[in-house]
């Protein structure tokens, strides 16, 4: 069976377990496999029938780029386009995938900031996966030095404007990559939303809340 053939019927729990022995042949060694996956990121690009092939292939990158960016980074200007299709966990994984990727390809991860931009302006509740997704691709872009942390600042302080249900989170948790390479001014203005979000009842915020307002300190 092709891979092709395996991820038509990729749903639910089974897509999880294939992709996550998928990905392992591929950290393992089987390069050949990456190469037969990447393609299928962007398959049938404007068939909605077909999202179960993009999401389930997108899922092995983002496995993949997690554990060991560098066998990614030469397919991400092939992974842009999968940010255009209609089912949202194919743009989540392939934000997350630029995000593990970032450091390595700037140039070429800086070209997925527009699509993050998009996903918070249109941003409903509901859709916190590929908002977070995107809050976070923008820490780990803007965390590699100070010019690209100018770069997000915008885009993730005008998230802060319409945050939906449980967002806060990751919008903390983005600031926290970013705090290092900002002005103070913009550390205090990163304090404000934290403070904002005292009363939240996750210990998982208090803690992000602790971590940002120490770097903000330094």
């Amino acid at each position: 069976m092709t891979l092709l053939e395996k991820l038509l019927t990729n749903k639910g729990t089974i897509s999880n377990t294939l992709g996550k022995k998928l990905a392992k042949e591929i950290l393992d060694g089987n390069i050949e496999l990456l190469t037969e996956t990447i393609p299928l990121v962007c398959y049938s690009i404007k068939n909605k029938k077909d999202k179960n092939v993009r999401a389930g292939a997108a899922n092995i990158v983002e496995i993949v780029a997690n554990e060991k960016p560098t066998i990614i980074v030469k397919y991400l200007e092939k992974l842009l386009p999968a940010l255009e299709v209609e089912e949202p966990q194919t743009r989540w994984v392939i934000l997350r995938t630029m995000g593990s990727c970032a450091s390595l390809k700037p140039e070429i991860v800086k070209k997925a900031i527009p699509f993050a931009k998009k996903y918070i302006r249109e941003k409903i509740d509901g859709q916190l996966c590929l908002v977070a997704a995107a809050d976070m691709f923008l820490g780990d872009y803007g965390k590699i030095s100070k010019e690209t942390a100018k770069e997000v600042y915008p885009i993730l302080l005008e998230s802060t404007d319409n945050v939906i249900k449980n967002e806060h989170d990751w919008i903390l948790e983005a600031f926290i990559k970013i705090a290092p390479n900002l002005s103070k001014k913009e550390r205090d203005t990163m304090i404000e939303f934290a403070d904002e979000q005292i009363d939240k009842p996750r210990k998982a915020t208090s803690e992000r809340i602790k971590k940002l307002k120490k770097l903000c300190s330094i």
